[in-house]
């Protein structure tokens, strides 16, 4: 298997994660209706890298080891663990002790609604409100055999019956809402069915420190362009540059006085395009470039 192709990534840059290993030869994988099944090997050339996705999806570790970060915190998934991730973005960090194998089963929210409404067995209420972007996921006796039988599939030369594979899926998500060994993530499956799309609040907050286009914020609020920029306008009252600038240099600045990280560091884990971009706007909204303004505060605790 030849090594993923991510040297053109680069600073804050987003890579399309979906889009990247959609009918991507180098990747043994079965497309049924919506839902993808891959097996992705990757030996990244890069500690670090932007991605994101318009669909959810499971990831389950064969071997190796990775680290997702979100706006929260980090989530370090190793050889037999397993990981949900929503649709949006993250930083991915790559570890090169060796080889990453993995599973990833990528599912639209439209799949996993009807899976529920569909269903007629009584679905227990779970109560976790705001959930993270990355959700661990405990691997109980379903989850343990379920994701190594995907994987046998992958390994044969001839694809299984699509049917079989759509509806093996639908059985876990049930089988996952009838557990209650994943709460969050069921919580999150249910919080699905009492809305159509995603609020473009939910999706902003969740993804501004990450350089996506507004097509691509439209596309995670499941938007046309034009309709995004209206209902952002009408949720935020000022359009969505000026709205991510000054969120973005917000979190800029609250990492220039809580950490020690370098201007590229804080140029790929903000959003913004390049360092001298981030300089001068910085500059321009607090008075002192960001190398100043950090050692403004160095001086002061140094006191």
């Amino acid at each position: 298997m030849g090594k993923c192709v991510t040297s053109f990534i680069s600073g804050g840059t987003m890579f399309n994660l979906l889009e990247f290993v959609r009918g991507n030869s180098i990747f043994k994988q079965f497309k049924v209706n919506d839902l993808l099944f891959l097996e992705y090997k990757c030996v990244a050339d890069q500690a670090a890298v932007n991605v994101w996705s318009k669909y959810n999806y499971f990831l389950y570790v064969v071997r190796g080891k990775k680290m997702w970060q979100s706006s929260r915190a980090k989530y370090c998934v190793q050889e037999g663990e397993a990981i949900f991730v929503k649709k949006g973005a993250n930083i991915i960090h790559q570890f090169f002790e060796e080889g990453f194998c993995s599973l990833m089963i990528f599912v639209p929210d439209d799949f996993i609604r009807n899976v529920i409404k569909e269903s007629s067995a009584p679905i227990p209420k779970f109560s976790v409100e705001n959930t993270d972007t990355v959700i661990n996921l405990h691997l109980d006796e379903v989850l343990s055999a379920y994701f190594p039988s995907v994987l046998s599939y992958l390994g044969k030369e001839e694809p299984p019956p699509g049917n079989l594979l759509e509806i093996k899926f639908k059985v876990l998500i049930l089988d996952l809402l009838l557990s209650s060994n994943n709460e969050s993530l069921c919580s999150y499956f249910q919080s699905l069915c009492n809305r159509s799309t995603t609020s473009i609040r939910e999706i902003m907050e969740s993804n501004f420190m990450y350089n996506l286009k507004l097509e691509e914020f439209a596309s995670l609020s499941g938007k046309s362009i034009t309709s995004f920029k209206k209902d952002f306008i009408s949720t935020y009252n000022c359009t969505p540059g000026k709205w991510l600038l000054k969120r973005r240099l917000e979190l800029a600045k609250y990492l220039l006085e809580v950490t020690d990280k370098n201007i590229n560091e804080l140029v790929f884990e903000t959003g913004f395009e390049n360092a001298s971009h981030f300089i001068r706007v910085f500059k321009q909204a607090y008075g002192l470039a960001p190398l100043q303004f950090k050692k403004q505060i160095v001086e002061h605790i140094g006191r």
